[in-house]
């Protein structure tokens, strides 16, 4: 094989490493984090596996980065608990502020696609959502 079709190939390789890396990662955060009320147990063994896996832990090394994530995941789910109903306030505030100003068709067209805090089929996480002022 010539030294330029083993260089585009390994470019290549190195670009579907990195895309696959990116949306795995995207995916993880949407599916773990963006939508829970908190970020679950699991998710920070999943980082823990994954830095483990890229930066060859040592065993002393992943025991503290462990306890660290696991200290940490309580923190900010003890934080997230206290902003999220100012934010799901905000959101459904929103929500009825752009929902006075629409026509009777636009307001039934925006009930399905209006911003949330639960996943994007509209069906909430946690808590149910108030409806908006009409």
């Amino acid at each position: 094989m010539s030294a330029t079709k083993t260089t585009l190939i390994a470019a290549l390789v190195l670009l579907l490493t990195f895309g696959a890396g990116f949306i795995g990662g995207a995916a993880v955060h949407h599916l773990l984090i963006a939508h829970r009320e908190t970020i679950p147990p699991f998710a920070t063994r999943a980082m823990l596996n994954r830095l483990d896996r890229r930066l060859d832990l040592t065993d002393a090394q992943r025991k503290q980065i462990e306890e660290i994530l696991q200290r940490r995941r309580e923190r900010i789910n003890a934080m997230w608990s206290g902003v999220r109903p100012a934010v799901r306030a905000e959101v459904d505030a929103t929500n009825a502020e752009i929902a006075k100003i629409l026509t009777p068709e636009q307001r039934s067209k925006f009930e399905r696609m209006r911003m949330h805090l639960g996943d994007r089929h509209g069906h909430p996480t946690g808590k149910e959502r108030t409806e908006p002022t009409r």
